[in-house]
This record gives C-alpha cells, structure tokens and sequence, in this order.
C-alpha cells in the first residue's frame, strides 16, 4: 500500500493504473489523494471527464456506466466513486441497490482509458466479501489512515517550511493537543495561523490558543488535568465557565467519567507492560489521548485507588444530578473538595 506523497510522485511522472482504492479515515488524505488524480485531467475538460458518484445515494451501475465511455475531447476520463459502503460490514444498512456482479466484471476488463478511483473513508473493509478481495487485487492500493503523531510532527513542519514559516515548541504542542493531533484539522487552521503570523514567520503558542478554539471534549480534558493536579481553584473556574457557555451538566460528567475511566484502564495495562501503541489498540483509544494520559499518570503518580475514588465520587454527582435539584456547580464543588482531601 503506497502513501499519497509517493503516489502524487507517480501520477505526475505518467505513472497511471486503471483502478485505485483510496482507503482510510484521513480526510485531508483522501482530499490530497483526490487533487493528485485530478490533475491527470486538464481543468478545461474537467467538466466532461470527471465524474463523482457517492454510492450512499447513487447506484454503482451510473459510476460503471461513465467509467466505460470513452474521453470526451481528451485522453483520460476520471470517474470517483465515493464511500463505497457495499466494500465494509456496513452494506446491509444502505438503502441504494448496487450491481455488484458488474463491478467484478469491470475489474476483469477495465477500461483502458478511464482512471477508476474509490474513496473508501473506512478504517477496514469487510475482507470476506469477494468484490473486495477482486478489487483489492485489481486496485493499486493508497494509505489514507490516520497518521502517526510523528508523521503529522514532520508533515506540518514540512508544511510551515514550503511556505516560510516555522512554529516553537511550545506552539506544537498546544497544536497538537488542541486538534486532538488530527491531521486534517490541524491543516484546516494552518491559513488562520499563518495570516496572524505573517509579520514574524514564527507561529507563537499566543496565537495557537487566540486562533484555534478548544471543543467540548478538550475542555473537559483540560478540566482532567486540573482535577488530577489538585487545583481547585482553577478546576471550579473552569466548570463555572463551561455552564456559563450553557454546556449541559450531565454531558460534561458523562465525559469526565469517561475520561476517568480511560485513565483507570490505561494505568491497569501500563502495569501489565503493555506499551502505548498496544494500550491504543487495544482499548481503540486515539494514540495520542493515550500518550497524554500515561504522561498525567507518570507526572502526578497517583495511586490507582485515587482514580477509582475519584471515578466514584463522579457518579455520585450524576446520581445526584438525576435525582434531586441541587445545582450542577455545588455538587462538583463538593466533589473536589473530598477528591483533594
């Protein structure tokens, strides 16, 4: 399987095959992956040679049926077919009807002068399933998973460096744990960041947390760590300011316990010996959320039975929230007063 940075390589040396599958949950991959092909079609004949089809909606037979015409005033005609549901587990909810026995029928004869490309925006396929066995075969497959902490590190530098820019340390990180270290998001705020850097080239931590908002779960990530250093005063400011904002009381515990509870579990294995990519994999945690919790459990060392106590005290408050009336910040006063006791 090729990453999209060695397939962009290739399509621009002339490299072409018939049928491409394009599988993986990073959006900006699959978007990247989409504008490679599209250059294979000059812009003034895209219009007549470049069809999409999204089999959530539409048939497979109206993709196949445009994928087997011949260019329009062109060389190559470039047919897109989006989430192809049929290829995972998932096909039995879809309402549209597919002709699967035509796919593997195109598969055996491709037509030689269209580029036939599947988007699959899926972390797997269904690999029982004999059109996605025909078309994995057939298909030149390209990398759209998710990439690493790592990858992303060096991709963004990559990035800010093409454009002459460059981003400190602390900026990176605050980045990072902002996005949830997802790619597409973190490429989606780089024009905001860029704009309000132009001065200096360098993008501050300043202009992480002015530029790009926190969402519901980073907050309450965020309130985590103020829980576990034992910072009430900050901690009670920024449960105020989340109700303020007209969050609902019972989601934001439901989250903390969440969070609780992925801190017990990833405390448990990390005991065990399991190491943080196999922690992730294992509780199908986003790797980076793993790291940053093995860095709060090695930074505060608290004792698992503090974590339970706390995960405790945290259904109480959800207990009481659904059954009496006393007022959401009062309860979680009253829970961290007794957490830091």
């Amino acid at each position: 399987m090729m990453k999209v940075s060695e397939l962009e390589k290739k399509l621009a040396q002339g490299e072409c095959a018939p049928v491409y599958l394009v599988l993986g949950a990073e959006e900006y991959s699959i978007n990247q992956a989409k504008e490679a092909f599209l250059k294979l079609v000059p812009k003034e004949e895209r219009e007549f040679n470049v069809g999409a089809y999204d089999m959530e909606t539409t048939p497979l037979v109206e993709a196949l049926n445009d994928a087997l015409e011949i260019p329009f005033f062109g060389d190559k005609r470039l047919v897109f077919v989006k989430r192809p549901l049929f290829l995972t587990a998932e096909s039995k909810k879809s309402k549209v009807e597919h002709d699967i026995d035509g796919l593997m029928n195109y598969l055996d004869n491709p037509e030689p002068t269209t580029v036939l490309v599947f988007l699959a925006p899926y972390v797997k396929l269904d690999e029982r399933k004999k059109v996605t066995k025909k078309l994995k075969k057939a298909a030149v497959l390209v990398d759209a998973a998710p990439a690493s902490e790592g990858e992303i590190r060096q991709r963004l530098k990559k990035e800010l460096q093409a454009k002459g820019y460059t981003i400190n340390a602390e900026a990176l990180e605050e980045l990072l744990v902002r996005t949830d270290a997802n790619l597409t998001r973190i490429m989606a705020e780089l024009p905001k960041l860029t704009l309000l850097a132009m001065e200096t080239r360098e993008i501050t931590v300043a202009q992480v947390e002015r530029m790009v908002t926190r969402s519901l779960e980073q907050n309450v990530f965020k309130l985590v760590d103020l829980v576990l250093a034992k910072k009430v005063q900050a901690a009670l400011g920024l449960y105020h300011d989340l109700l303020e904002q007209k969050e609902e009381p019972l989601k934001l515990n439901a989250i903390l316990l969440g969070q609780f509870r992925l801190l017990i579990q990833i405390q448990v294995l990390a005991a065990k010996g399991y190491a943080q990519g196999n922690i992730a994999q294992v509780l199908k945690a986003h790797p980076y959320r793993v790291k940053i919790a093995l860095r709060n459990i090695r930074q505060y060392r608290f004792a698992l039975k503090d974590l339970a106590s706390a995960y405790l005290g945290l259904v109480a408050v959800e207990k009481k929230l659904k059954s009496t009336q006393q007022e959401a910040e009062l309860l979680f006063q009253l829970f961290m007063l007794e957490y830091v006791k």
